[in-house]
């Protein structure tokens, strides 16, 4: 052990020499365990949090829809008693099954509100998730409770609030009469993540209960979510759904029936193939540092033909030299991974906040990262050292100490 710290302490004062050359040399090793590290901490702890999303009871398991590409897209649009029609012939299969209303399907109307010149977008919404899908500044979002009463309650956004009521904290409680109809706004959502940052955008809204949506504003439904117990049941239970939307809409309407976790399993096989094509970038970095230590230990050597020689010619032996190199190439190599990882760990902290608002929390699995950066940067440093310190040990004492 004493041995081995002695041959660390001469690396180091070797590298410090020569301390322009060796921080350019370390930049490459730097770069490359970096760019592997981000690159698998990302697509790890996204593919666990799409498998997460997978497993969870708050996303539906079948979405199902009209075909927009089918010849006469109106035979096969849904309507209120479609859901009904699904939920009665699903029965125990699908536990929940609801309709939704989405505004990029062109559900959304504009209305009037009284004593105000300004129009104000109506949507539905159907509950699943609970308040981590629908957030909101103040108040509560809408609630299971809601939507089985269909009740008169609303959800306004941040600029209605405002506009009509002078605040947000202001606009809770108070009553939006729409042609007529009067709800109780209960929240102010939070557009700027959430369900709302996805689908509530515009200048006015307030969002609905599905069920008050339908009494409010009778008309189509976009499509209808069914939940499966298991993922074994989706065959049976698409072929139930469309059975069942044939025998009210007839053998040409057209329906297309898009699985949760299908979807997640091609988002999670896109993840992974990007990722292993900036892996492979990665391992080109890594080859390129390790040809950059080779070239620096190979002139290193040179310069210190005389240092061996006297060496040699004191004892020192063949293993004796390739040690002395080999933990030169293997320090410089292991302080540009520790760097590396330092800054895999700052680029995994800012990609992971913006990508956990898209797919939820990522888990990093910063164990391995530490693991798989001393691991990069001791082969690849150890690899690339070995043959600039075998020509070391290979050198005569006496030709080196002439030279």
């Amino acid at each position: 052990m004493a041995r081995l710290l002695e041959y660390v302490a001469q690396a180091f004062e070797a590298l410090m020499r020569n301390k322009a050359r060796t921080i350019l040399t370390m930049l490459g090793m730097l770069i490359g365990v970096a760019a592997v590290l981000s690159v698998y901490g990302l697509s790890s702890g996204a593919a666990a949090a799409i498998n997460a999303n997978a497993n969870s009871s708050d996303n539906p398991s079948l979405t199902i829809a009209p075909d927009p590409q089918q010849a006469n897209p109106a035979i096969a649009q849904l309507r209120y008693r479609d859901f009904t029609i699904v939920k009665e012939a699903e029965g125990a299969l699908a536990p929940r099954v609801t309709p939704f209303y989405f505004p990029t399907f062109g559900s959304s109307r504009s209305y009037a509100v009284r004593n105000h010149s300004k129009h104000v977008v109506a949507l539905g919404f159907s509950w699943y998730g609970g308040d981590e899908k629908l957030k909101v500044l103040a108040g509560r979002t809408l609630s299971p409770q809601d939507e089985r009463a269909a009740a008169n309650v609303a959800i306004v956004n941040h600029d209605l609030a405002y506009e009509f009521f002078g605040g947000y904290q202001q606009a809770v409680g108070q009553d939006l009469d729409v042609h007529g109809t009067r709800f109780t706004i209960v929240g102010v959502a939070n557009t700027d993540e959430g369900t709302a940052s996805n689908y509530f955008g515009g200048t006015y809204f307030f969002v609905l209960p599905f069920t008050t949506f339908h009494n409010f504003a009778p008309q189509s439904v976009d499509g209808i979510y069914l939940w499966l117990d298991s993922p074994s049941d989706e065959d049976a239970a698409k072929q139930i759904a469309l059975d069942a939307l044939h025998r009210a809409h007839g053998k040409r309407a057209v329906f297309t029936v898009r699985s949760n976790r299908e979807m997640l399993e091609n988002y999670k096989k896109a993840v992974d193939i990007v990722a292993a094509g900036l892996t492979a970038i990665g391992a080109i970095s890594l080859f390129v540092a390790g040809v950059g230590i080779m070239n620096i230990m190979l002139v290193s050597v040179t310069e210190r033909t005389r240092e061996i020689g006297i060496r040699k010619s004191i004892g020192a032996t063949r293993r004796d030299i390739v040690l002395q190199f080999l933990t030169e190439a293997a320090l410089m190599s292991l302080i540009g991974g520790a760097c590396g990882f330092a800054l895999s760990l700052l680029a995994l902290n800012i990609a992971s906040g913006a990508l956990a608002a898209k797919i939820g929390a990522l888990a990093i699995p910063y164990a391995k990262l530490f693991i798989y950066g001393f691991g990069f940067s001791i082969v690849v440093g150890v690899t690339f050292g070995v043959y600039p310190a075998i020509r070391a040990s290979r050198m005569d004492p006496v030709e080196a100490l002439r030279s």
